[in-house]
């Protein structure tokens, strides 16, 4: 299945720590809906240019609560590695999983802020 989305179906973001040689910093990913439960982005601009790279995705439901670790038998994606999520921002008027999406992410970490709000405009 090739991943795709619309620009202007961005929904949120998610604030992630990456720790490497014992140096954390913040990264800002983006996150879409598109034709899966949930798309997340690397985004950045590089000579005037809109750059991006696929981050992760969750094709369903189901898939989400694998990498989330919420499934017997699998692990956390963020837990078992070097990115920790450390907030997740959603918009519920550009997102029609948002409900779902944050209760997963409310179950898999321990320490997360979680922003719902509700613009028409893209985040």
């Amino acid at each position: 299945m090739a991943v795709h989305w619309m620009w202007k179906d961005k929904c949120g973001e998610m604030i992630i720590e990456q720790t490497m040689d014992g140096e954390t910093k913040e990264f800002t990913k983006t996150l879409y809906e598109g034709n899966c439960f949930l798309i997340v982005l690397n985004e950045w601009d590089e000579k005037e240019q809109h750059m991006y790279s696929l981050y992760t995705f969750f094709a369903d439901l189901q898939h989400a609560k694998r990498c989330l670790g919420l499934e017997k038998g699998y692990e956390n994606l963020w837990t078992s590695g070097f990115d920790r999520v450390k907030k997740i921002r959603i918009n519920k008027k550009k997102s029609h999983n948002w409900k779902k999406i944050i209760t997963l992410f409310g179950q898999a970490f321990d320490n997360l802020e979680i922003e719902v709000f509700s613009e028409d405009d893209t985040v």
